[in-house]
């Protein structure tokens, strides 16, 4: 759950132009805990498409329309990857 409310947070500040404080106190509120039978799997995409629909109303907006593909590939290697 705390790699997808950094993953989250990171997008809002990045696309977004939110302030960083307020980008983690809205994903701490998107991303609250919940039992995995009550929320199922969340992965980087999800956490990608949840702040893509919050930030414009859709999700199909992608890394490579904000430059940012590159970043958002080594945010996610470092999120959700750190056994590797």
């Amino acid at each position: 759950m705390e790699a997808e409310q950094q993953l989250y947070a990171w997008v809002l500040v990045k696309i977004g132009g939110v302030e960083p404080d307020e980008a983690h106190r809205r994903s701490v509120a998107r991303f609250h805990y919940e039992p995995m039978d009550k929320r199922g799997l969340m992965t980087h995409a999800g956490a990608w498409r949840i702040a893509m629909a919050d930030l414009f109303g859709n999700h199909t907006r992608q890394p490579e329309e904000f430059g940012l593909a590159a970043e958002y590939e080594a945010e996610v290697r470092r999120l959700f990857h750190r056994d590797v």
